[in-house]
């Protein structure tokens, strides 16, 4: 199947990219983080200054990423729901081998505008499973300020089926890789990389 470059699907502030979401753990870290980044003045929170409590309902479908340029992003901390729906647990693995070779650099390149924009992104993923199985997800990404040495910041992701979804406990399917479907860009008031593309695979 060809790839192509493609534009985001809507560009803005979290105000107005919230009414496009779809799935409700999703929407609840969105709401989350604007509390967060409301009781911070605007400023984006640090690991340290996060607080959880608004965050809750979204926890279970969560991870947070070290992101460290120019190649990795390693999980640190998933979420129970995501953990099981992904087959393992990834902490400690890098996202980038999860991301096809051909669009590797456009993945990149979203992952590390978030926290050097720093922006958040509302996203649909087609994820690829060891049955052979394609899920629809949605997804976001918001930047949070990392207190470790060598860490360039971190990232707060939330994602959710947009499919339903049966999650076997025995012999289940594990995560193999994910290609973006569309994606918007949210402003959290520093602007956003007005020429990012992102690279897709049509049908």
């Amino acid at each position: 199947m060809p790839w192509i470059t493609c534009k985001p699907d809507a560009t803005g502030p979290l105000a107005t990219i919230l009414p496009r979401i779809k799935t409700s753990a999703v929407r609840a870290m969105a709401e989350g983080y604007a509390a967060n980044l409301e009781a911070a003045g605007g400023d984006i929170p640090s690991f340290r200054t996060l607080e959880l409590g608004p965050l809750a309902k979204a926890l279970e479908h969560s991870l947070l990423c070290a992101i460290v340029k120019p190649d990795r992003c390693i999980y640190r901390i998933v979420g129970e729901t995501l953990r099981r729906r992904l087959g393992f647990n990834p902490v400690g693995q890098n996202y980038f081998d999860y991301v096809p070779e051909e669009r590797l650099e456009h993945a990149r390149r979203a992952i590390f505008m978030v926290v050097d924009q720093p922006c958040g992104f509302r996203a649909e993923v087609e994820q690829t499973y060891s049955d052979g199985r394609r899920i629809l997800i949605e997804a976001v990404g918001f930047p949070v300020l990392s207190t470790r040495a060598g860490e360039d910041g971190l990232g707060l992701f939330c994602e959710q089926t947009m499919d339903r979804v049966e999650i076997m406990e025995k012999d289940r399917p594990t995560y193999l890789g994910s290609n973006v479907v569309r994606r918007d860009l949210i402003d959290l008031g520093y602007g956003v990389d007005k020429d990012f593309e992102d690279l897709i695979q049509t049908a």
